[in-house]
Formats: structure tokens, sequence, C-alpha cells
């Protein structure tokens, strides 16, 4: 029998994330996945701020960046009557380079070194795959399927299948780690049960949907509407959204599937020449059927050595692109921790601590989904917004005033993507500071324990999150503070710490103290002026002691 620290099962962003985020400690990782490849549908569509920070913390953020959309492809939204028919609304948003260039200069709405980034699933997951691959003690095994585990007390034994040779083996582990999706077999062997809204019926994003995605024979005049990242089609006998895939020639289009209607008598094909209004000579790649209208989230995170991520813990639907980001947010809480319990230096609390941390945010993130979703969804559209004509002029101004509102509400949310905190955490030591608000648009940078520790570009032109250590970081904006009994604590604790002196006007004005604790997921535990009275237990509390 094989052993190993943490088995994962599922190989898709939040999987193979965990994994890279379990070797930042030297955790052995073996994670299995039933798909020979990485994924040919484009699910997500859309990495935000925080996960590129997470990226950019493994090295992949060029790669990432250079993936997809060329650099300077425009990431608009717009929403039209056909693809070549009247603009009704669009939302402008900068290419991804001058999206950089903005964060560089602090003049975008991310207050980051990494703004979102417009990027296809597919080019995501073999990025992500190549760089576990590459990593020392990561062990990736596709075409491999979790059959059935049990608990030992001291772990777990779980039964795999080899779908090449059809043959079985067996791998014993600390830990195992449910990231196989919203039909997880971690999840229903453990009895765990979603709670919530699931297939919420709606005109648009609800219910029976179908993803095809196709390239275009060019040459064609098809999409004469300016450039743009997603083209949603507003008609009163079809929606439908387009995304470009690579800025080129490959598109995935999404739309409702009539109720009753089998998704195998659907004509592809016919649904883009309405979308359109003309012929388009294209080659499906891959169609889909799938559910949108959900908002759904387990019962359960688990425990006792066998835990839920990702999608097997909390199924979206895709408005506001909530559902990956949320996964890779919870790939990152729970890594440290289950590194903590592996190497021994993580206390009894501290991995109940990961579903107390992740729910909320969890519960959070799918009520703006949802809200986004019924916004898009809900409205009806009189068929004289195609007419050249007052009535249809007043139609478009009337979905054009709410498609323009709809758009900046969600897809311009710093506030959702980094103001995600943890402030009831059993973890943190609470500073006594006021708390700041939680708005979706309106994001307020905070060194208040619990909260993402803010960014700041350094003298030297670095970011300062790029010298956070992967343990804890002991952040000193005053080097005459002395933080000898912290780093006495934390050896006798075995808690992983590493100073970081940087003593600059804008760190101190940022973070509001001379001495910050910092979490390896980037979020801040404690912060003084001075090293704690009873440190030690500052050190406890930190590490779920």
């Amino acid at each position: 029998m094989e052993e190993t620290d943490v088995l994962i099962a599922g190989g898709g962003p939040v999987g193979l994330l965990l994994a890279l985020e379990l070797a930042r400690f030297g955790v052995r990782t073996v994670l299995v996945n039933d798909r020979a490849e990485t994924s040919l549908n484009p699910k997500a569509n859309a990495i935000n701020a925080r996960s590129m920070e997470h990226f950019r913390r493994h090295g992949i953020g060029p790669r990432l960046r250079a993936a997809a959309l060329p650099p300077d492809h425009p990431t608009d939204v717009c929403y039209v009557t056909r693809l070549t028919g009247r603009e009704i609304a669009r939302l402008k948003m900068p290419s991804s380079a001058d999206a950089v260039a903005e964060a560089r200069a602090g003049l975008g709405p991310y207050d980051c070194a990494e703004p979102p980034h417009r990027c296809s699933q597919i080019y995501l997951e073999a990025i992500l795959r190549d760089a576990a691959t590459a990593r020392p003690g990561i062990d990736i095994r596709f075409s491999q399927r979790l059959e059935t585990f049990r608990r030992t007390g001291e772990g777990v034994v779980a039964e795999i299948r080899n779908l090449e040779d059809d043959t079985t083996y067996r791998v014993s582990a600390r830990h195992l780690v449910g990231a196989d999706g919203g039909r997880s077999t971690v999840r229903r062997q453990l009895d765990i049960r979603y709670e919530g809204e699931g297939g919420v019926t709606r005109q648009m994003m609800g219910g029976a949907m179908l993803a095809t995605l196709f390239d275009v024979a060019p040459g064609q005049v098809w999409l004469t509407v300016d450039a743009a990242w997603q083209y949603w089609v507003i008609a009163h006998d079809l929606r439908a959204l387009l995304i470009s895939v690579d800025g080129a020639n490959r598109y995935v289009m999404l739309t409702r599937i009539p109720d009753g209607t089998d998704p195998d008598d659907i004509d592809d094909r016919e649904l883009l020449t309405r979308a359109a209004g003309t012929e388009v000579e294209i080659d499906i790649l891959l169609r889909t059927p799938w559910t949108a209208g959900h908002a759904l989230q387990a019962e359960s995170y688990g425990g006792d050595h066998v835990w839920l991520t990702g999608d097997a813990v909390h199924l979206f639907t895709p408005t506001g692109g909530l559902g990956m980001n949320t996964g890779i947010d919870d790939a990152v809480n729970l890594g440290w921790k289950l590194a903590a319990d592996v190497q021994g230096w993580g206390g009894p609390g501290l991995l109940a601590s990961y579903e107390e941390d992740r729910r909320p945010a969890g519960a959070r993130n799918l009520a703006f989904a949802r809200g986004f979703a019924e916004s898009i969804g809900t409205f009806d559209v009189d068929p004289v917004i195609e007419e050249d004509s007052g009535a249809g002029e007043a139609e478009r101004a009337r979905l054009g005033a709410h498609l323009a509102e709809h758009g900046r509400r969600e897809f311009i949310i710093p506030g959702i993507a980094l103001g995600v905190r943890y402030a009831g955490s059993r973890l943190i030591c609470d500073d006594g500071s006021d708390p700041v608000p939680d708005d979706a648009y309106d994001y307020i940078p905070t060194a208040r324990p619990g909260h993402r520790a803010p960014h700041v570009w350094l003298e030297n032109g670095e970011a300062l999150c790029d010298r956070f250590a992967d343990g804890f970081t002991l952040l000193r904006t005053d080097i005459a503070v002395d933080v000898a009994p912290i780093l006495q604590a934390a050896e006798a604790t075995g808690v992983p710490v590493t100073l970081l002196d940087v003593a600059e006007d804008a760190v101190r004005a940022r973070f509001e103290a001379a001495l910050v604790l910092i979490f390896p997921d980037g979020h801040v535990a404690w912060r003084g002026d001075a090293a704690p009275d009873d440190v030690r237990s500052v050190m406890d509390r930190v590490r779920g002691a």
C-alpha cells in the first residue's frame, strides 16, 4: 500500500492549487483525477484579483497573463440586440496590459499587485498542472479515480482505480480532500448534502443551459460591434452569452435550453445564426448541457481527516465569476492548516477553523452571485427592441440603463475579491479596532486582524506581498521594536515564522502598527506596537491550540 501525507481527489483548478499550496511546506501529495487531460470545457473564464495574487505567489502570474486574450485585447462587456445588430450598453474595461499598468500606478479599482485577468479554465488548468508536475512532492495522476475510502483513526485508506488498465490500488494518507466537483464522490460517501437553492429557472442563467465551444471560419462578417470580451445578446426570442476565449476565432456560447427540450435536438449553428443575425460557418469543438440557478452550500466542509473544497462544498451560478475563485480561496485557507497538522505544529482546533472561516465567505459570495443572476435573468424584452422606431429606441434605452448598471455591479467588484475577512475566526487576535464595511464595490484596505494584509508598492518597486514567507510572516515596520519574544515562542511551538523588516512610511501607514503577524494565506493574525505580554498564548491562538 502506498503512503502519502495528503490525497486530493480532483484535478481542476482548486485541487491543483491545493497541491501547490501544500508543496510550499514540503507536504507530500498524491492527486488523482478521473479525466485523462486537463479541461477542454471553458467553464470558468474570469480569474479575480485575489486568485491572481495566489497564482502570483506560485510564479505563474506571467504565464497566465500571456494565455487566453492577447494583452491588448479589450475586456469590455457589451449588450446587443444581435451580434450584427444594435449595441444597447457597454461596460468599458481595460485590457490585461492596461490593467497591470493601472495597478502599478495605483489608478485602478483593485488595490493589489495583480488585477483580475480574463482567462479560460482551458488554459488555467494546463498551466497549473505544469506547475504542480514540476514541484517536488506532488504526484499528479490523471485517468485515476477515487472509488471509496475509509477512516483509520489516524487518517484514511482510499481505493483508487487506474482507468487505463482497470486495476485498483490503495493509498494511505493523513488527510483526504474532495476537490472533485458538484457530484463529489467524497461528499456523497460522507453523506453530506447541499443546502439552498438548486436549478432555479430564469430566462437566462437559470435552469437548463447549453455551452457550445467553437471556432469561427475566418473572413466572415458576423460580429460587427466593437471588440469585447463578453457579448450578451438581449432579444425577445433569444438570450445568449458569447465569450471570446482566445481573442481571435475561438468562442464559447451559453444559451438557455427551452423547457422540455432535449439538448441533442438543439441545432447549435442555428442558435448562433439567430444570435448573430446572419449565418455563421463554425467548427463545433464541444457542447455541454449544464444547469444554472444554483446557490448551494454543503451541510459540512468535512472533518476527521476528510475535507471538502471548491464545487464539492458550494455550487454557484457563474454570474460574477465567483465559483472557481471562491474555491481557490478555500484551497489556500485549507492548505496551510493541513500542512500544520501533518508537520505537528498545528493545534487541535486549527482544522476546525477551516469551515468556521470559509462557510461565511462561501455564503457571502453565493448571495452576491444569486443577486447578479436575478438581475440578468429575470427581465422581459419587448419585441420592438430591434425596430427602427421611437418605441424601439425607448425599449433599448430602458434596458440599456438597467444593463449598464448591472454590468458595473457584476464585473467591477473589488470588495468581493479583496474584502473577504475572517473577523470571527478562533485564530485571530482582535485588536479592538473598528470594523470596516464589507462592501462589494468600495474596498477599504485595512490590517485589522482577520483581513487580507493590504497591498503596498515598496520604494524599490516590489510588491510587499511578494516578500511574505511561505509560513507566517512577522512584518516589522519599526526595527527598534524587540521581536525576540515572538520568535522564541514560534520556535518553541514549531510555528514557521519569518521576520520581514520594512521600515517604509507607506507600509507603516497601511498597517498602523510596528508589528504585524500574517498567516500563510496572507490574512492578518495579530498586530501591535510591541510584543504581547503573553506571547505564548498569541502563538497558541494563531495555530489553533
